[in-house]
């Protein structure tokens, strides 16, 4: 009697697949999640240096100094070309500056050690002839807040992305 329900305890099949899917359902949503994560990154720090790159020819090509372009008016031209950016202008953070040496022009450090924004934002376009440096940081929050990707998260738990460009300006 005792083996009989052994043997029926254990030769039961009942629920296997649910118990199956238990096991990878875990595996499976991070794996989902994650492809989402990177996708959406990706396609905002893509749009985010297509978008640095087009306005930084304004600096180049001499417009911006003409119409007197301000921080908040180049931000704004920044954050209107990229698609479905919410509330882009406030947390977009931005430097032009003049590089005197492009030898040794390095872009800043825009994070310190405990995972705080270290950017001192600038707008300097220089005249005719100037070497410009752009760079443009976005925190950007995670969407699926499920685990880190990286451990080079801000303090906050968002992520920095960055967009650069350094060119001549060309006379004006």
């Amino acid at each position: 009697m005792r083996r009989r329900s052994f043997h029926r305890f254990f030769g039961d099949r009942s629920g296997v697949a649910a118990i199956e899917f238990a096991i990878l359902a875990l595996p499976l949503f991070v794996l989902v999640f994650g492809i989402i994560e990177i996708s959406a990154m990706f396609f905002v720090n893509t749009a985010l240096d297509s978008s640095v790159h087009k306005n930084a020819r304004l600096i180049k090509t001499g417009q911006a100094a003409e119409k007197k372009t301000s921080l908040a008016d180049f931000k704004a031209k920044i954050c209107g070309d990229m698609v479905y950016m919410l509330n882009c202008e406030a947390r977009l953070l931005v430097s032009v500056d003049v590089i005197t040496d492009v030898s040794s022009a390095g872009g800043m450090v825009p994070v310190d050690s405990k995972g705080n924004v270290t950017i001192t934002e600038s707008f300097n376009p220089g005249y005719g002839s100037d070497y410009v440096l752009v760079q443009a940081f976005l925190p950007w929050p995670p969407i699926v807040n499920l685990y880190s990707l990286s451990s080079r998260t801000l303090s906050d738990g968002s992520y920095l992305l960055g967009a650069s460009t350094l060119f001549r300006n060309e006379p004006f």
